[in-house]
């Protein structure tokens, strides 16, 4: 089988996958997006403390909490087998472990250094934030309704495990960004809703813990956006040749794993390259296109301008990297889960809690209003994931991140 040769010598290109994808330019911190992630937080870190009063400083939030977890001790022995419980034990932890894993795969494969940094530095955050809420800020009142008196507001086995899936949405590569945000918050959510399988946590502590994973994943996001433009810009700037130096140093040493992808591209074989790369790549060969046609002009072989004659200057092309702020094409990728997926279920948790509020029949564990209060409350947790995930991974649905 022949292999497509492999660019050789100085004036070779190769494709980058550390940071911006060549071809394109950082995007700048403009002020549109520090509102729009301020905004985030508030709705992710307001609801946190809305659940917190609610849950905890409430008698009629305290009842429902109450119930939700003695139905799903009730539930346990129904309808789930002895292995499936002694296995439900151990997800959380295994979950965080392998979740870990992954993202330090990714961030070594495709060298996403800056991302990687800012998803352990959200992990540390979040589970700091966690246990400080728990121990040193809320306190729940003893009025007799709950059996366990102590403060498990948040969940800090969810925030564990949670914090761990958010890196790995953080340090993914533009083209597996979908499969990891929406994977992450169905495992997250999962998560979330065995820790009340278990017992060890009712159901608005899961949910504010994955609120929190949500918010700390918004500001990792910004901190990074943040980052790649300051590097971006310093690469116009004098006195950069120490910082161009250690790049071309990182270039030289990854050549062999581009020489192995560059021969992984057979053309029309099976191998098919991630969309980001196919869809630079068209755009190139537009643009060169272009450019040839520009060029069999006479009025361009004499040294006119092309602008003069209706042509468009030659764009920078996916082997060439554009200079800072430049408005070059950026493919853009779907964020998943979509942000209607979280509005739907938070939706159908409210009608839930509501219905289960004013229930004509007391509410307790073993009938229906039980029932009805356990699954707003599994509702609700995959609506703080869905959430949560949705709004980080809207501001990663751009190449250059």
């Amino acid at each position: 089988m022949s292999h497509a040769p492999s660019p050789r010598g100085p004036e070779a290109s190769y494709p980058q996958f550390a940071g911006p994808p060549a071809g394109t330019s950082a995007r700048s911190v403009t002020t549109r997006t520090v509102v729009g992630a301020f905004l985030a937080l508030a709705v992710l870190w307001g609801l946190v403390m809305l659940i917190a009063y609610g849950s905890l400083h409430t008698v009629t939030g305290q009842a429902l909490d109450e119930v939700a977890l003695a139905q799903a001790k009730a539930d346990r022995n129904v309808y789930f087998p002895g292995a499936a419980l002694v296995l439900a034990q151990y997800v959380p932890e295994l979950g965080a472990v392998a979740a870990g894993v992954l993202a330090l795969v990714w961030a070594v494969r495709y060298r996403r250094w800056t991302a990687a940094v800012c998803a352990a530095g959200a992990a540390f955050a979040a589970n700091v934030t966690t246990q400080f809420l728990k121990h040193g800020v809320l306190d729940k009142p003893d009025w007799g309704i709950q059996q366990i008196a102590s403060n498990s507001f948040p969940s800090g086995h969810t925030t564990a495990a949670a914090s761990a899936l958010m890196a790995v949405l953080l340090v993914a590569p533009p083209h597996l960004r979908a499969r990891a945000g929406r994977w992450g918050a169905l495992i997250a959510a999962v998560t979330g809703m065995l820790t009340i399988l278990n017992g060890w946590h009712r159901p608005t502590d899961a949910a504010a813990a994955l609120l929190i994973v949500g918010g700390w994943g918004v500001v990792a996001t910004l901190v990074a956006r943040a980052v790649d433009a300051a590097l971006s810009r310093t690469d116009a700037r004098p006195g950069a040749a120490s910082l161009q130096f250690y790049r071309q140093f990182r270039k030289n040493r990854s050549h062999r794993r581009q020489d192995i992808e560059w021969s992984e591209d057979r053309g029309e074989s099976a191998y098919l390259p991630p969309a980001h790369e196919r869809a630079e790549r068209q755009f190139a060969e537009q643009q060169r296109g272009e450019q040839e046609r520009a060029a069999s002009y006479p009025q361009a072989q004499q040294g006119y301008p092309h602008a003069q004659y209706g042509h468009q200057q030659p764009q920078p092309t996916w082997s060439q990297p554009a200079p800072y702020g430049a408005p070059v094409y950026r493919p853009r990728f779907p964020a998943r889960p979509r942000l209607g997926t979280a509005i739907t279920l938070t939706v159908v948790a409210a009608a839930l809690l509501a219905a289960a509020i004013w229930w004509p029949s007391p509410t307790v564990a073993g009938t229906l209003a039980g029932r009805v209060t356990l699954t707003a409350g599994y509702v609700g947790i995959a609506a703080a994931a869905a959430l949560g995930w949705s709004l980080v991974a809207r501001r990663l649905r751009d190449t250059t991140r």
